[in-house]
């Protein structure tokens, strides 16, 4: 089963959610269809753009169309709408009402420089409300992230926003944007200003319940690997047990180094925290036999090689888990790993897929180069975020 998070419990129902999806491939044209059926009152629209669209356009005609909303926006590897998953579309998903704020932040440089945007992101979370200094922050609202891809900045990002508040805690739900598989560039936008370089940040306070779900078609083989050495900020891991990390792995899976990277997509490594497993994947085996994984693994750290369960019946009870949680549930944002959506489309298990992720009401959001929840960067997951009224 997942990992839920609520964040807040026993509040007021009075935020509208609304998903709206077009695949009119035409820029211009996607965005009228969609506009019209989105509030000029909304307090926030985030949209999840294919690369089939000129981002820049879309970028500019949200922001000119809706002035007084806070317009997040960002490329994909694939969308998510009411119906499922989708590709080669246009996704968004609106939020509307007298209680509910929105702020949003553009990070620029978050490779580099995301320090700099401190102070402006305390001035952003305050705005809307969130007292930073509260001993129960997990109850003052959220912070939705969406770094850029292809810079290996999400944890730099992550660590920044979290930096604000003196108590650990506080809610952060995500994905790193992507470029339908291209890996060339990456683009986020806030307000109509567009960085490939940069992340969104959006502070979200809600008399909505709120509750985060982390799902995992993963379990664990028992086969473990200690990180032996390492290089974090690159994402590298050179040896396990003291072996050539290429070596080990593909020792424990009882196949040859030659083979391993066939076998990275089923068989990512875990990291248990809080007996719950967080994936990380591997990305390519280099040269000299370490091996480049999507986020930071740390130095003497355990890790263990994973195996999949069933998927459509994991993801069914998964959703029938999150819906529960709810009296009523008003809208769905999700993120789905890229590494998830292809394993999905090797098996052909998308329209089966589908059929379970359009049980939840007013869905959106994207497949990702990787998904953040709280201060953790991790791969091959799905997460929910759902605003609603719990039981």
């Amino acid at each position: 089963m997942g990992f839920i998070v609520e964040v807040n419990k026993g509040g007021i129902l009075l935020v509208a959610i609304q998903s709206v999806s077009t695949q009119k491939r035409v820029t211009k044209e996607a965005f009228e269809e969609v506009k019209h059926q989105l509030s000029d009152s909304s307090k926030l629209i985030l949209y999840f753009a294919s690369t089939v669209y000129d981002f820049n356009e879309l970028s500019c005609l949200f922001a000119q169309y809706f002035p007084r909303t806070e317009v997040v926006g960002l490329t994909t590897v694939g969308e998510i709408n009411k119906d499922g998953f989708s590709e080669n579309s246009l996704s968004a998903l609106s939020f509307s009402g007298s209680e509910f704020k929105a702020q949003a932040v553009l990070m620029d440089n978050i490779e580099k420089y995301p320090i700099l945007y401190r102070e402006e992101l305390i001035q952003a979370a305050e705005r809307v409300g969130i007292d930073r200094k509260s001993r129960l922050i997990e109850k003052q609202g959220l912070g939705l992230v969406f770094p850029n891809g292809l810079i290996a900045a999400e944890e730099r990002m992550l660590s920044i926003v979290n930096s604000i508040f003196p108590h650990e805690g506080f809610p952060l739900f995500g994905g790193t944007a992507g470029d339908d598989a291209k890996f060339v560039e990456t683009n986020v936008s806030v307000n109509g200003e567009v960085s490939s370089k940069a992340g969104a940040v959006v502070f979200v306070k809600t008399t909505d319940d709120i509750q985060i779900y982390k799902e995992n078609i993963f379990q664990s083989t028992g086969k473990q690997l200690k990180i032996t050495k390492a290089n974090t900020e690159s994402r590298v891991v050179y040896e396990f047990n003291g072996r050539k990390a290429s070596d080990e792995y593909a020792r424990l899976l009882g196949i040859s180094e030659s083979q391993l990277t066939h076998y990275f997509m089923t068989n990512p490594l875990g990291r248990n925290i809080d007996d719950q497993i967080w994936i990380a994947s591997p990305f390519q085996v280099n040269g000299d036999g370490s091996i480049q994984f999507y986020c930071q693994l740390f130095q003497d750290s355990i890790v263990e090689i994973l195996e999949p369960k069933k998927v459509v019946e994991t993801v069914r009870a998964s959703i029938r888990h999150f819906k529960e949680g709810f009296a009523h549930l008003e809208g769905v944002l999700a993120v789905n790993c890229i590494l998830r959506k292809l394993q999905f489309q090797n098996q052909k298990l998308t329209t089966d897929l589908n059929r379970e992720m359009s049980q939840l009401p007013n869905l959106s959001g994207f497949s990702s180069y990787g998904e953040q929840l709280n201060k953790t960067q991790l791969n091959q997951t799905m997460i929910l975020l759902g605003f609603g009224k719990r039981k």
